[in-house]
């Protein structure tokens, strides 16, 4: 059963047959018209040459005649009676003269030939060849072509001279606008003249150079003219017309096209094709390419998605995007490289508000302005800020014109993220005003050239040391100028070094300046200049002192012996210092042993006795005088430790180990050791010391501190006062502060407080007892540490004592990190 694939296959058939039978029906019928209008079109192109030629050739032969007239006539005047050379010569220069004469001679018998213009180099063959030539003409070929005419002239004493005409046969020659080429030549068929000049190279021979033979031609002439077909010129068909001069041996070659050159037979044909087999062949046609493209459609689609991924990995990779901004609709298409330069997740097509608002409001007007005047065959070309997004674009683009549309139709360009190049600018910029701010800043003038000399860059130094106006110097100005104005600042110059690089110079308001140039590795130049009065000044002065030097030296001399007096007794109270403390130092050792032996004793005993550990004492005054004796001991005990480590200290022999430790602990336990005592008293202590960093200090020095300044706060609190500990943090370390609400110190008595054994004596601090070494010795081991102890207080309203504690303590006091020396035992 046929399907409809076979019944396209038979009208396919059909169709085939049809077109093969109507193109062979047609194509015959047009063959047969062609053939009948080109054998038209050839006689009448031939007919043409033949009357272009006969034209030519008649248009020489009248101008060949009007010579031989005036040869005649020239003859008839020789003829005469003898006439003088003026004469003769002066009858030779008019015929030369004549129109298409180049030159004219007149050869008589025994003298030499007279001649005028521009004549052969052989004149007795040209002679020779007109004399021998029918009509005394005859042509002369080869690199100067000529036609020679002759004229006898029959002389008195029955000789016969000669007069002889020459013309360039180009000048013979003129075209009738029906011919390509046009051909002067000889009886043998050699050019003479060829119209226009150098149209066709070749053979020597006309009828040669165009593929025909001389003979055949100069028969054609010799016959009264004709046409040859055949002739060739790049190729293409010519026709010959051939015609020959009257009443001289000459040929003039017509050529022009053999084919028919008919505008209407042209239009004619191409209606008849369109009509009858256009449209049939057209819509074959058009299905069997469809049929054939497919394949080749669907080649150039993956081809084009290829090129388009090609593409925009090479914008993608080069950070570019794409732009279109038709203005007709104010409609703007981006890419997806220049959407995400935006803050767009994809290519995008919106108005041209909208896209205005993806830019920061300053470049809005000024990419709007630049628009409407790229609209009128500008470019555009500007860089703009993406609106809330730290990036830069450079937007470049010309208008393209639609099909039928005018120019600034629709504007294309690429967008390329600049980013990174105005970052750089940017730091450009900041590094020249930098170096600008530096060079202001130097209290030297500076002044720096080119390799050419040329003033690049100087200060504000340079300008003051010179008396140069603000204006008077630019950019570019050459050396010489700047130091001729420079001059009238210079008082005198003085060389320093033989180098001739440095300079002093005396400036005319008094100052002095030491001036160098130095090269730079460019080739440029670097001048600096410092202000060295205050030297020269000094110089002077010292130039004065050394004259009270030379007086001082002999009363130096009386005291030197006075000074080795002074210090040998020096020296000797110096030994009677140091056995003194050594004897201090043997004394407090053994004080620290007698004393305290005795003491832990007493110390421990009444302890024993107050908790009556052996039983009941008998009476309740005991166990008070017990508790008595006890805080008198413990009180004694820790004066003498007080003392001791403040002897240490003095001799430089207390030294701290350091470690990592943890402030707020440290607090805490000294808060712990003075809650009896906080108890007793009724005192409210309060901390304030969270969130603090580690700190590298001796733990038992930072206790005795603490408990030293928190013992002080207690003691000189009264009755239900507070007590406050604060810690923070400081650009160095940390800051401890103890403050309480207690009687206070005077503002004048504050300087004195932090001395050994000072106290302070008010009607507020008569009854509370003391050494006086606890603030002193707490001051030393800070100072130890690399701290600050600072006292503020207000009398009758409490004290506040803060000191710092460095966050590092490695290599303090030149002494390292080692055992603190038992200051307690």
């Amino acid at each position: 059963m046929d399907g409809p694939a076979a019944g396209r296959t038979r009208l396919s058939r059909l169709v085939l047959l049809f077109l093969v039978v109507f193109a062979g029906v047609f194509g015959t019928v047009i063959w047969a018209k062609l053939q009948m209008e080109w054998s038209s079109a050839r006689a009448e192109a031939e007919s043409r040459q033949v009357r272009s030629a006969a034209f030519i050739a008649e248009s020489v032969s009248g101008r060949l005649s009007e010579i031989r007239g005036a040869l005649s006539f020239a003859s008839a005047s020789l003829s005469g009676p003898a006439d003088t050379d003026s004469g003769q010569t002066a009858i030779v220069e008019a015929i030369a003269r004549s129109a298409h004469v180049s030159g004219a001679a007149l050869w008589l018998p025994g003298s030499e030939p007279l001649t005028a213009g521009a004549i052969p180099a052989d004149l007795a063959a040209a002679a020779d060849a007109a004399l021998g030539g029918p009509q005394w003409i005859a042509g002369i070929a080869g690199e100067s072509s000529h036609v020679v005419l002759a004229a006898p002239i029959p002389m008195a004493d029955q000789r016969v001279g000669t007069l002889l005409a020459f013309a360039a046969p180009s000048d013979l020659m003129s075209a009738d606008g029906t011919s390509r080429i046009a051909v002067l030549t000889d009886n043998l068929g050699r050019t003479l003249a060829l119209y226009p000049e150098a149209a066709v190279a070749g053979a020597p021979l006309a009828a040669e150079r165009f593929g025909l033979q001389t003979r055949d031609a100069r028969a054609l002439g010799d016959a009264g003219g004709g046409a040859l077909t055949g002739a060739r010129i790049g190729g293409t068909e010519q026709v010959l017309g051939v015609a020959r001069l009257r009443d001289a041996p000459l040929y003039v070659y017509a050529i022009g096209p053999a084919g028919l050159d008919s505008t209407a037979w042209n239009m004619t044909l191409i209606f008849h094709a369109l009509l009858f087999f256009g449209p049939l062949f057209t819509a074959i046609a058009f299905y069997v390419v469809l049929l054939m493209q497919t394949g080749a459609l669907k080649k150039t689609e993956a081809r084009l998605q290829d090129s388009e991924r090609r593409f925009r990995l090479a914008i993608e990779g080069a950070r570019c995007g794409v732009w279109d901004w038709d203005l007709e609709t104010d409609a703007v298409f981006i890419t997806d490289s220049f959407a995400r330069m935006l803050g767009l997740p994809d290519a995008a097509q919106m108005s041209g508000p909208d896209f205005l608002q993806l830019l920061s409001g300053e470049d809005r007007s000024r990419l709007r302005t630049a628009i409407r005047a790229a609209s009128r065959a500008e470019e555009v070309d500007l860089e703009v800020r993406a609106q809330n997004l730290a990036v830069w674009v450079q937007m470049r683009g010309r208008p393209l014109a639609a099909e039928g549309a005018g120019p600034g139709h629709r504007l294309v360009g690429v967008a390329i993220d600049v980013t990174e190049r105005k970052g750089a600018q940017k730091r450009v910029i900041a590094a020249e005003t930098r170096l600008r701010a530096a060079l202001e800043s130097m209290t030297e003038s500076f002044a720096l050239w080119d390799s050419r000399r040329r003033l690049v860059l100087w200060n504000r130094k340079f300008r003051d040391f010179f008396n140069l106006p603000e204006g008077s110097i630019r950019p570019g100005m050459a050396y010489e100028a700047v130091e001729a104005a420079a001059a009238a600042a210079i008082a005198d110059v003085h060389s320093t070094e033989n180098d001739g690089e440095s300079f002093q110079m005396e400036l005319t308001d008094g100052r002095w300046l030491h001036y160098s140039e130095r090269q730079t590795v460019d080739g440029g130049l670097v001048s600096v200049g410092a202000d060295i009065t205050l030297l020269k000044q000094q110089e002077g002065e010292l130039r004065d002192n050394q004259e009270q030097l030379r007086q001082s030296y002999n009363e130096l001399e009386e005291s030197s012996r006075q000074i080795e007096g002074l210090a040998k007794s020096h020296h000797e109270e110096k030994l009677r210092a140091e056995e003194a403390n050594r004897s201090k130092s043997e004394f407090l050792a053994n004080m620290s042993h007698e004393l305290r032996t005795p003491l832990n004793a007493i110390i421990g005993f009444s302890e024993m006795m107050q908790k009556q550990i052996f039983g009941p004492l008998g009476h309740d005054r005991y166990i008070e005088y017990a508790g008595d004796i006890h805080n008198s001991g413990g009180h004694l005990l820790s004066l003498i430790n007080d003392i001791l480590d403040m002897s240490k200290i003095e001799a430089g022999k207390l030294t701290l180990q350091t470690e990592p430790l943890d402030p707020a602990e440290i607090i805490a336990q000294c808060v712990r050791f003075i809650g009896a005592r906080v108890q007793e008293k009724s005192l409210q202590v309060r901390t304030e010391c969270a969130d603090l960093p580690e700190v590298e200090a001796d733990p038992r020095a930072l206790k005795q501190i603490l408990l030293n300044l928190l013992s002080n706060a207690v003691k000189f609190t009264p009755q239900g006062g507070r007590i406050f500990v604060r810690g923070f943090e400081a650009a160095d370390g940390i800051v401890l502060q103890v403050a309480d609400t207690g009687i206070g110190i005077a503002e004048e008595d504050l300087p004195r407080l932090g001395r050994p054994f000072e106290q302070i004596e008010s009607q507020h601090s008569k009854s509370y007892q003391g050494s006086g070494l606890g603030l002193a010795l707490s001051k030393s081991l800070i100072e130890l540490h690399g701290g600050e102890l600072r006292i503020d207080s207000v009398l009758g309203k409490g004290t506040t004592i803060s000191f710092t504690i460095p966050a590092l303590q490695a290599g303090r006091n030149g002494e390292g990190s080692e055992a603190i020396n038992e200051a307690a035992e």
